[in-house]
């Protein structure tokens, strides 16, 4: 009776250890894809930018060429263009603390707590 009670208390500890690994392999693979999650979606945040800002950049010399020529004066073209850039900066920064942000935010913290 007492070889069958140690029996069990050591099959029980096993048991124990068994699920005590099994959850830590689980923490270290959700933190392994929580971390894998955020570094793509980094790298193709940083790739996205870099495209939008050529063609920002490209757009924009391209608009201002045109307009310059259209009005016979390129430094006039360059100047509405700037400015066009400027109004749309403050447009944003007015509107970041109400819009932009609050919807970065909630993007992230679902991306965070997303399941398959």
């Amino acid at each position: 009776m007492e070889e069958e009670d140690r029996l069990k208390q050591d099959s029980l500890v096993d048991a124990a250890g068994d699920l005590i690994e099994t959850y830590r392999n689980l923490i270290t693979m959700r933190i392994v894809e929580q971390t894998s999650l955020g570094a793509s979606v980094s790298i193709l945040g940083i790739i996205v930018l870099v495209v939008t800002l050529l063609i920002l950049l490209f757009a924009g010399l391209g608009a201002a060429w045109w307009i310059g020529d259209a009005l016979h004066n390129m430094k006039a073209g360059f100047f509405i263009v700037g400015g066009f850039y400027v109004l749309v900066l403050i447009i944003s920064m007015l509107v970041a603390n109400s819009v932009i942000i609050p919807g970065l935010r909630n993007l992230i913290i679902r991306k965070i707590y997303e399941q398959d």
